[in-house]
């Protein structure tokens, strides 16, 4: 009990984070090489929302809000579609046919972007998928970079990729945000998980990053 700070002075407030939080996110977004890194206590499924959430704020195209997605999506991407109001364009596998695992190529993101009457609010991957394999994120971030569209992946599973002898992060790759759940690759307790903003993002990310998770997560400021 001792060691419980909960709402007093010094213990800082998550998404409004000024002190020993606003810290540690500093020295986690030099670790990743970001331009900012915020912490989620509710998994990648809270950063993923958020991340929607961003990327919708962000799009001014005409038209209903569309975010090409690989088929192979966590339910928290489901969920997310159904309570921000956007349509997916599913991006299948081309090699295979479990879902579990979702290849997609360059060229087929390619022609799928080229085939839609307005951009994207967003291009979102899930790599690695559930099955360890990995995306190709750098090829898919040129494609997207060429239709100038934002390119988002969900990292759940591959925190651990920045710390490999040569990062194969989605950051380090291109993607504009991503996700990374600490808490299942990483010394990192309960639900603990990255948000992630590159250095190439728009502003808007790091200016709203704060109030996208707070408007996704528990109001609990002890978690």
């Amino acid at each position: 009990e001792k060691f419980d700070i909960t709402e007093i002075k010094g213990a800082d407030s998550l998404y409004e984070a000024k002190g020993i939080i606003a810290e540690s996110e500093s020295v986690a977004a030099e670790l990743f090489s970001t331009k900012a890194t915020f912490y989620s206590t509710e998994g990648s499924s809270q950063c993923i929302r958020a991340m929607l959430y961003l990327a919708l704020t962000h799009h001014t195209a005409e038209g209903r809000p569309v975010v090409v997605a690989a088929r192979n999506v966590h339910k928290a991407f489901v969920y997310a579609a159904a309570m921000l109001d956007f349509d997916v364009a599913w991006l299948w596998p081309e090699q295979q046919n479990s879902l579990c695992g979702c290849p997609v190529s360059a060229e087929q993101l390619e022609e799928v972007l080229a085939g839609l009457k307005n951009p994207p609010a967003a291009v979102y991957l899930t790599s690695p998928d559930y099955l360890g394999n990995l995306e190709d994120v750098a090829g898919i971030s040129e494609v997207c970079r060429r239709h100038g569209t934002l390119l988002m992946v969900d990292n759940a599973h591959g925190a651990y990729l920045k710390f490999l002898g040569q990062s194969v992060h989605p950051i380090d790759l291109g993607a504009d945000i991503c996700c990374d759940s600490a808490h299942k690759t990483l010394p990192v307790l309960t639900g603990g998980a990255y948000l992630h903003i590159s250095r190439s993002a728009p502003d808007l990310f790091f200016d709203m990053a704060e109030q996208a998770l707070s408007l996704f997560a528990s109001t609990s400021p002890s978690y």
